[in-house]
């Protein structure tokens, strides 16, 4: 049976109906326990829907609409992305210039901030005991530890440690912990008003049981927990009505950060090596004359799928780790990426 749901299609007849099947299913099989979406066809919303539950231990708690959820990795999207290329508009940082210049502890002169953008720096580290660390201790193991290896500009290796770099450039470019900078020259001037670093508790739905306690409000991301202000890979907390509203600034041709011409790049190829397809911190779906679809997921349950060229998109947020990680969400969001794709005219 079907979960009670509440939707508000506008507008016109509903679209993307196998990509809205394939999640129904993952809530009709309980890989999910509840999910807050929107799709976007055409620059317009035209179908959002909030169901199932926000938590379903230690009692079962209905999801309501406005809740805020732990985005994880779409931090990179949100905030970390969109100021690096406003800091390169500024002329403030230069995304071909290597990351020792701006990080003097990064030996490998080969590394520049594009490299970091793309995820093709190669970059990796080994921390022990690494959740354990405070800030600093965390951010001298990472200089101490990170390593450029044979994956250096020859492969797209999702990394974290790419964006916790891009994090301490720009704040010693500003002067100010990169979660600050993030509030303060993206999500204010974008006027993502319930999006935050420091969410309250008691509107945030929870993520997982952890030796018992059930985490709200705190970030899910052990690297981010640890690093807390300076982390620039994940600790957002957000509510679908933000997400939505950053993904509509996404498919404009300019907005109040980046200009056209920036704007224009999400599309092509970012990385110095043609051979490896990335675009500015997305991945592509698809990459063809008509159809660019670019997306970024977060590990909580989170993700998002838009397309310039069709001014089509869908933002997706769920707590997949609540009570604990469901690997079965990864293989459905990856037929919702390919069905989307083929849904997306």
């Amino acid at each position: 049976m079907l979960l009670e749901f509440r939707k508000r299609t506008v507008g016109i007849k509903m679209v993307f109906t196998d990509t809205e099947n394939l999640i129904q299913a993952m809530l009709e099989q309980q890989i999910i326990p509840g999910a807050d979406y929107t799709f976007i066809h055409h620059g317009r919303l035209v179908h959002e829907v909030t169901t199932g539950y926000s938590s379903v231990v230690p009692v079962k708690r209905r999801l309501a609409q406005g809740e805020y959820f732990d985005v994880a990795s779409l931090t990179k999207v949100m905030g970390t992305v969109p100021l690096t290329l406003w800091l390169e508009q500024q002329g403030r940082i230069n995304l071909e210039a290597p990351v020792s210049q701006y990080l003097p502890q990064i030996k490998d002169a080969r590394v520049t901030l594009r490299h970091l953008l793309t995820h093709t720096s190669g970059a990796t580290a080994w921390i022990d005991q690494r959740d354990e660390l405070n800030a600093s201790e965390l951010r001298e193991a990472i200089y101490n530890n990170l390593t450029f290896g044979a994956d250096f500009n020859q492969k797209v290796v999702y990394n974290d440690y790419n964006f916790l770099l891009l994090g301490f450039i720009i704040e010693r470019v500003l002067h100010m912990p990169v979660q600050v900078a993030i509030q303060k020259y993206v999500l204010q001037p974008w006027g993502l008003e319930a999006s935050s670093f420091t969410p309250d508790p008691h509107q945030a739905i929870p993520t997982q049981v952890r030796n018992g306690i059930l985490t709200k409000g705190q970030v899910h991301d052990p690297k981010a927990a640890s690093l807390g202000l300076h982390a620039g890979s994940a600790g957002l907390f957000s509510t679908k009505h933000d997400v939505v509203k950053f993904t509509l600034k996404m498919l404009a041709n300019e907005n109040e950060l980046l200009d056209e011409t920036t704007m224009r790049q999400f599309e092509d190829n970012q990385t110095t090596n043609s051979k490896l397809l990335r675009s500015w911190g997305w991945a592509f779906v698809t990459r063809k004359p008509h159809q660019v679809l670019l997306r970024h997921s977060g590990f909580t349950g989170t993700f998002i799928l838009l397309d310039r060229l069709t001014q089509n998109g869908l933002v997706f947020l769920s707590n997949r780790v609540h009570p604990q990680p469901n690997l079965e969400f990864l293989e459905y969001r990856q037929k919702i990426y390919q069905t989307f794709a083929k849904e997306d005219f």
